[in-house]
């Protein structure tokens, strides 16, 4: 399998297929792709259809309700602080007991594994609306330049079903050869049972009995899961085409406050583009960003150190 320098394709050219370096086109690296993130996807799909369902036709009480705004703090926590900040930009360190809770928080977010979560979040950066990105509003995984409803479905969900992967040996050579993370990687599927069925049934169960536990389940569990995933992957698509920019930084990334609010800070995308490595990504006082806060907590517990603070990062 190729992974040499993607050009974009025109014509006759697209018979041809010039992988960018880190990119992987085809091949059953592509297939899995497919099926994992299909299976996943549509299954929370289908439970996040039945949690609606159950809402409009069952007694909601503050047990579903409970379940699912404890889970979405949960998960926001482990995409913004664990996948993102921690596992992919290392903005701390921590001890290795505190690397598995992290992980494990991540996991929980079914958004696939630590290990290929943040081999493609390397490449976005590395190729941030180029050639190559992962998920751009503005070209798609073979270089074909995107209209703006057809780039926003690509960087939305289009790529997680297109021919193209990240190529580990390139943005994940150091992840494969981490204990932590390939654990995380192998009971993958095992957290996200636990996130969207298990944990939030027996939840619901141990409060409310069998139907309060199928509703925290289907609510709180699946519902809760396909809400925030949108919202993540909106941070694809729409924090790359609406929103401000206070710094130019060779890509499109916005900063959006309402994708903020949401996201417990990730939605200062422009900032983070910017400042990749840095622990916060708000920068301003008037910047809300949870995530930075939680981390800012842990560091004064002693649980986590070396927080990265990048000194110029400074609002205008």
């Amino acid at each position: 399998m190729v992974a040499l320098d993607l050009a974009p394709l025109h014509g006759e050219a697209e018979e041809r297929v010039h992988p960018r370096k880190g990119v992987k086109v085809g091949g059953p690296d592509a297939l899995w792709k497919r099926l994992e993130y299909g299976t996943l996807i549509g299954g929370m799909a289908i439970g996040a259809m039945l949690g609606v369902w159950w809402m409009f036709t069952h007694q909601m009480t503050w047990i579903e309700w409970t379940s699912l705004a404890v889970g979405y703090v949960v998960i926001n926590v482990g995409v913004g602080m664990g996948y993102h900040r921690y596992f992919t930009h290392r903005a701390f360190e921590t001890s290795k007991p505190m690397r598995y809770a992290i992980g494990v928080l991540a996991q929980l977010c079914c958004q696939g594994s630590v290990l290929r979560w943040v081999a493609d979040h390397r490449r976005h950066h590395a190729h941030a609306d180029q050639c190559g990105d992962v998920h751009s509003p503005v070209v798609d995984g073979m270089c074909n330049n995107e209209g703006t409803l057809k780039g926003l479905f690509h960087s939305h969900i289009g790529w997680l079903a297109d021919a193209t992967t990240t190529d580990l040996d390139v943005f994940a050579r150091d992840l494969q050869q981490d204990p932590v993370i390939m654990w995380c990687h192998r009971t993958r599927w095992f957290w996200a049972f636990v996130s969207m069925a298990g944990a939030p049934f027996l939840f619901g169960y141990a409060f409310g009995g069998l139907e309060h536990g199928i509703g925290s389940m289907l609510v709180g569990g699946f519902l809760r899961t396909f809400l925030f995933l949108n919202i993540v992957l909106a941070v694809n698509s729409i924090g790359h085409t609406f929103g401000s920019e206070r710094f130019e930084n060779h890509s499109h990334a916005k900063n959006n406050w309402i994708l903020a609010l949401l996201t417990f800070g990730d939605g200062w995308h422009n900032n983070h583009h910017k400042h990749p490595r840095n622990a916060y990504a708000g920068l301003a006082w008037y910047e809300i960003d949870v995530n930075g806060y939680i981390i800012s907590g842990l560091e004064k517990l002693g649980l986590v150190w070396n927080v990265v603070r990048v000194p110029t990062a400074k609002a205008d």
